[in-house]
């Protein structure tokens, strides 16, 4: 009897398991950016005169997971009147910055500054407008006879005292014996005029470097700042 042979052949099937990932190169998402005032320099509590830009433009810190955040727009806004100029997108360090322009009343102004969806958004600076009209003051005249005229002048607080070199006058200039009024500069001939603004009640004493010292001597002068 002749014997049949049978074989068992298994046929395996291959599976191929597939995963797929998708990534972001600029890390999570949904975590909102943040949006403070710097430590320092903010710009926040500022005096100026009405209708002018004040001396340091606003800053804010724009992050995102502590980190500084580039290319942010922020939108400012000024009440009373006051305008915006200047402004920037944040920069490396995640700093924006506008120059705020008061309005024309004196007393408290406020700005804000936005960025939308941003944590701690709007952020408000305030700042104190003052009147605009020029100090009262006085004039020194600076004499070709190496003399200040009037040697001795008398201010209020916020008064200002303006020196002037006429022509052929020489070369002056003006000098503290300590602190205040800040110099003038090298010396200098006419035409001419430097002026600066006492805030403080108090006796303030100068002299011309070329033709005076401290203490009043020679070509020298006094300015008295005392309350009416």
């Amino acid at each position: 009897m002749r014997r049949r042979r049978f074989g068992l052949f298994v046929v395996g099937s291959l599976v191929w398991l597939g995963a797929s990932c998708s990534g972001d190169d600029q890390g999570p998402s949904g975590h909102p950016l943040v949006i403070e005032k710097p430590a320092t320099k903010s710009g926040d509590l500022q005096f100026g005169p009405t209708g002018t830009a004040l001396g340091n433009p606003l800053r804010v810190l724009i992050t995102r997971d502590g980190e500084p955040v580039e290319g942010v727009n922020v939108s400012w806004t000024a009440t009373q009147g006051g305008s915006f100029s200047d402004a920037t997108e944040s920069e490396e360090d995640g700093i924006a910055t506008a120059v705020w322009t008061l309005g024309p009343a004196e007393g408290d102004q406020a700005a804000t500054a936005d960025v939308d969806g941003a944590t701690n958004s709007p952020l408000t600076f305030t700042a104190t407008a003052e009147n605009n009209e020029p100090a009262p003051g006085v004039t020194v005249q600076v004499l070709p006879n190496n003399t200040f005229d009037p040697a001795t002048v008398n201010v209020a607080p916020g008064g200002a005292v303006t020196w002037v070199w006429e022509a052929g006058s020489g070369q002056h200039n003006v000098v503290p014996d300590a602190g205040e009024p800040v110099g003038s500069g090298v010396l200098a001939a006419g035409p001419k005029t430097y002026t600066y603004t006492f805030e403080m009640a108090g006796i303030y004493r100068y002299y011309c470097l070329a033709h005076g010292n401290r203490g009043g001597i020679g070509m020298s002068g006094t300015v008295v700042v005392q309350a009416n």
